[in-house]
């Protein structure tokens, strides 16, 4: 249930001001916190409205300042969340199995909005009639009382539960850049844009824990103050031994009952001389340096043409088909980057790949979580691609008002380094704890479209 009110005002189209305030309620949230109140304010000033920006109005069709402040909410959880919940339990009385209910999850009478507070600062600029147009925006979004399932002791007879949690920011720039590159018999129009963000976790709790997230393989993801949330979670590679003399001078591995040459050298983050499953830390994070797209249509007489590409640079992916494809054990087919192992010192490979050991569990473990299972997941893809035609109108008669032919493509061609089937891939994207993940994630689909659109 909602209400909202806004406020709009314009002076002689130089000073812009918008105001609002919402009100939402949810019977998602504990009984005495389902309320939540949102505001927000806009304010623009269109410089080129300015007498001073007389001399320039030719060349600078538009100058905008603009900045807001607001505030949303996020009550994106299953219904009766906040409510502890029975389910079917069978139980034995005198060796008879008898229908029975037990708790199923922990509810928490003081769960309430997930609340955003973002500041933005913009800037648009339009020169010669708009044919070129920019824009430029910086952003700062801090969130807080997360909607997270954490850990709780399995005494308590559950393993999570849903509560309120942390401060995370989101901090970043937005470019978009329009232009009108031909004009005439042949036209180019460009619309390309470039995306920045940075991911920080800034509290968690009373005492900032970390939130340690199992996946299907295990624990994998960890959530703490300082790095992105959902970070990946294991053991660095630092190298692999060549000789036994490396080994005996290396810290001592705890976890690798009998490593020998060509095994991975796991580094000692803490320092204390030893590895061990405290030397486990974030190994890297699903959020990109960058993002960006282009797209170039093209016109001449009644041809069209539109090429989108679109890419991701500076992102990592937990590819856990690694567990089996890279694991050297041979349980499975390999991937090709397998001819690149160690053999020998005399022939290391790549220095990148261990050995093939049928047994490594019992040397080396080089299968334990590692930065060796997360991978670069850059990426450049040719999204799509569409040739159309549209028919003169003299051919049209008279029930149709325009007919155009078309031939798409999509997903034409990805350039990437990562050896999965696709980079663009987050398996269980439901959670924000456990993102990036790809267990055999099956691929994009390349497809061709051969279409007619009638206007009558």
């Amino acid at each position: 249930m909602s209400m909202l009110a806004r406020l709009s005002y314009s002076y002689r189209d130089r000073y812009l001001l918008t105001a609002s305030i919402r009100s939402d309620r949810s019977s998602r949230f504990g009984r005495n916190r389902q309320t939540g109140v949102f505001p927000s304010v806009s304010v623009g000033w269109r410089i080129q409205e300015e007498p001073f920006m007389q001399p320039v109005r030719g060349f600078l069709s538009e100058l905008k300042l603009r900045t807001s402040y607001g505030v949303t909410g996020n009550f994106q959880i299953p219904n009766y969340a906040s409510i502890s919940l029975l389910d079917q339990a069978n139980y034995v009385v005198g060796n008879q199995v008898v229908l029975g209910a037990a708790p199923a999850t922990l509810g928490d009478e003081n769960l309430t909005w997930e609340t955003t507070r973002q500041f933005n600062l913009g800037l648009d600029v339009g020169l010669l009639a708009d044919r070129i147009y920019f824009t430029a925006e910086f952003y700062n979004s801090i969130t807080e009382d997360l909607l997270l399932y954490v850990n709780v002791p399995t005494a308590l007879g559950y393993e999570s539960a849903l509560t309120n949690i942390g401060k995370v920011r989101n901090r970043g720039f937005e470019f978009s850049l329009t232009s009108r590159n031909l004009v005439g018999a042949f036209t180019w129009e460009t619309d390309f844009n470039l995306s920045v963000n940075r991911n920080k976790v800034l509290a968690l709790g009373p005492d900032d824990a970390p939130i340690y997230t199992l996946n299907i393989a295990g624990l994998r993801y960890v959530t703490q103050v300082g790095a992105p949330i959902g970070s990946y979670y294991g053991f660095v590679v630092e190298g692999i031994y060549q000789s036994e003399e490396e080994i005996a001078q290396a810290p001592v591995d705890r976890l690798a009952p009998n490593p020998g040459p060509g095994d991975f050298r796991f580094k000692d983050i803490d320092g204390d001389g030893d590895v061990d499953n405290d030397d486990r830390t974030v190994i890297g994070s699903y959020f990109p340096d960058y993002t960006f797209g282009i797209t170039n249509r093209f016109g001449y007489k009644n041809f069209d043409l539109a090429i989108f590409i679109q890419g991701v640079q500076g992102n990592e992916i937990l590819n856990l088909t690694s567990r089996h494809l890279k694991n050297g054990e041979a349980n499975f087919n390999s991937y090709a980057i397998f001819n690149e192992r160690w053999r020998s010192p005399e022939n290391p490979g790549n220095g990148k790949v261990p050995r093939a050991d049928r047994q490594s569990d019992l040397h080396g473990n080089n299968n334990r979580p590692s930065t060796f299972q997360v991978e670069d997941g850059s990426y450049v893809r040719l999204r799509s691609v569409t040739l159309g035609y549209t028919l003169p109108e003299r051919l049209l008669g008279r029930h149709l008002s325009q007919a155009r032919i078309y031939l798409s493509a999509t997903n034409l061609f990805t350039w990437t380094n990562y050896l999965g089937f696709n980079p663009e891939v987050s398996m269980r994207a439901e959670s924000a704890l456990t993102p990036g993940l790809d267990y055999g994630t099956y691929p994009l689909a390349r497809t061709y479209t051969l279409g007619v659109s009638l206007t009558f």
